[in-house]
């Protein structure tokens, strides 16, 4: 029997479970919680972070991980099978986090905190300077972060690495310039001829109730299991998963543009399916999840745009938009409405970018995270 493997689940168990936790008081903070509460989340969030880190960091847990690895690899076990990816990705996760002090770790979760309710004020108020400060203190905290983690090349490294295992700064360069390449002129065309579609039946009054209804209807449709998740709403849509029994995720309603709750719901649900997908033996362990952002955006954006924005998807489902809203799509033909959820052009807004423009926008953060990183770029700037 694998008695060092299994110590090692029922460890990661408890740290997962911790995780879980502060999820579950993340999205709160984003969906129910009163603004009066920011200070007692803060601390909350920074306490638990604190004991899930040193649970996870600590030589006890060390000491297990090693003899758990040397277990796997005398069994003999396959490389890509479950018990050696377990051990492969929670040494990653130990070499990593082993690197930060437990302070650290318990004042980063405080800012974030902080920080996002008061992002959340400011984009209410539109007034950059409320949140400035704050960004100002999370981008401080964050180049901290590189430098405990360490990097060979370039700070940002230390960061891409959690969201993108191994991939590099230089890396994403390399595929953002070639991808730059071939869209900026396309952009650019597009941007020429935007009267070519008339978008207008999306911008039209339309009551929040029967949208969320319709999304609640989209997402069903799509295979989003209600019972074991629910949709709320927040600011910034989301997906927040506490395992594959408990899925839940957000949209944002605008009440007089169509798109943002429609297209909110089908990307999200994207990201809410994959994770209802995991396999229950993963639940509890650092497998339970996305191997990658860029593995979960894949199928958020599928949904939002290879399905929901295809012709074969509005031949099925505009009949389904009409009847809920007949006023607004009564005399709107099939061809109408699909060429105006397709409708291309720039814009400010990354959730609401239709699929030409949104790599931009990826780009276009990525610049800005990286410059803010090595200094070459001011918050006030």
């Amino acid at each position: 029997m694998a008695e060092a493997l299994e110590a090692l689940r029922a460890r990661l168990a408890v740290i997962a479970g911790l995780d879980h936790a502060a999820s579950v008081l993340g999205w709160d903070q984003e969906t129910m919680m009163p603004p009066g509460g920011t200070a007692s989340r803060a601390r909350g969030m920074a306490a638990v972070g604190r004991v899930a880190h040193e649970l996870g960091t600590s030589a006890e847990y060390g000491r297990l991980l090693e003899v758990a690895e040397a277990e796997v690899a005398a069994s003999g076990a396959d490389p890509d099978g479950d018990d050696a990816r377990l051990a492969w990705v929670a040494r990653r996760d130990y070499d990593r986090n082993v690197r930060l002090p437990a302070d650290f770790v318990a004042e980063l979760r405080e800012a974030e905190v902080v920080g996002t309710q008061a992002w959340q004020a400011a984009r209410e108020a539109d007034d950059y300077a409320q949140f400035a400060p704050q960004l100002d203190r999370l981008v401080a905290l964050q180049r901290r972060l590189a430098d405990y983690l360490g990097y060979a090349d370039h700070p940002y490294d230390a960061l891409l690495d959690a969201f993108e295992p191994e991939m590099t700064t230089a890396d994403v360069r390399r595929v953002f310039a070639d991808l730059r390449a071939r869209t900026v002129p396309l952009v650019r065309a597009i941007a020429a001829n935007t009267g070519a579609v008339d978008d207008a039946c999306l911008h039209q009054p339309f009551d929040e109730d029967a949208q969320w209804a319709l999304a609640r209807d989209l997402t069903e449709r799509f295979g989003y299991d209600y019972a074991r998740g629910r949709m709320d709403r927040s600011a910034h849509p989301f997906t927040s998963s506490f395992g594959p029994d408990d899925v839940r995720l957000t949209v944002r309603l605008q009440p007089d543009f169509f798109n943002p709750c429609f297209f909110a719901a089908a990307h999200e649900c994207g990201h809410a399916t994959h994770a209802q997908g995991v396999p229950e033996r993963f639940a509890g362990t650092p497998l339970d999840g996305s191997a990658s952002s860029g593995i979960g955006e894949s199928q958020s954006r599928l949904w939002e745009n290879l399905v929901a924005r295809g012709r074969d998807f509005w031949r099925y489902y505009y009949p389904r938009v009409r009847e809920t809203f007949p006023a607004q799509f009564g005399d709107v033909s099939e061809e109408r409405v699909y060429r105006a959820v397709n409708k291309a052009g720039p814009s400010p807004i990354r959730v609401e970018a239709d699929e030409v423009t949104y790599n931009l926008h990826i780009m276009l953060r990525f610049d800005l995270e990286v410059a803010l990183i090595e200094g070459t770029l001011g918050v006030a700037e």
